[in-house]
């Protein structure tokens, strides 16, 4: 149904104009907003030749859609198992102003939402925590892959250890529990293919 009111898409958390998006059923029977290209994918994901894997998104965000979103880049300050020195380690991306409906926290454990956050911090002038991001081999996970660095020692910090203290807090103190390093305005269609992404790593809030 055509949304005749502004508001955030419950999916993604974009803005969308009175008239740019549809309303939906959410979970708890209220009503939710979908931006045009959330509500695209859920009607491919409905189809029966949906491939998760394979979700192409527009190229442009569509009319009605705002072109940039807030997101709050989350990370915790830890000590190195390495050389005990603290340091930070990226967790994940969250809106600034999450939308009715919306639930997911985007972590590190997935390659997509890790390159975004490396891009947001450069652009963003964290040139410095932004090259602690590199493709490590991980001996857990035997492959390699963007990872968490040590600032001091560039040793490779491991996903599980990081994201179970990250749950810990999260646990006990929402997303207030992680530390905000930046709030950083990202493109739409950058945050979407975070979003859509079937690799995994997200938490849900």
């Amino acid at each position: 149904m055509k949304n005749r009111f502004a508001g955030g898409c419950g999916m993604c958390s974009v803005w969308v104009s009175a008239g740019g998006g549809y309303l939906v059923k959410g979970l708890d029977e209220g009503w939710e907003v979908r931006c045009p290209t959330c509500q695209h994918i859920d009607e491919l994901a409905e189809t029966d030749d949906f491939d998760p894997d394979n979700i192409a998104l527009p190229t442009t965000p569509p009319p009605g859609s705002e072109t940039t979103v807030a997101l709050r880049v989350l990370a915790l300050t830890r000590a190195c198992w390495s050389c005990g020195k603290g340091t930070v380690c990226l967790i994940g991306l969250y809106p600034q102003r999450p939308a009715r409906g919306y639930v997911g926290l985007f972590t590190t454990d997935n390659s997509t939402t890790m390159a975004l956050i490396q891009r947001l911090l450069q652009q963003h002038g964290h040139g410095s925590l932004a090259a602690t991001i590199k493709s490590r081999y991980s001996r857990t996970m035997r492959k390699r892959q963007l990872s968490n660095g040590c600032a001091h020692c560039d040793a490779l910090q491991g996903n599980f250890p990081v994201h179970e203290e990250a749950d810990r807090r999260v646990a006990s103190g929402g997303v207030n529990g992680l530390d905000t390093l930046l709030v950083a305005a990202c493109p739409v269609l950058e945050w979407q293919a975070v979003i859509h992404d079937n690799g995994g790593g997200v938490m849900a809030i």
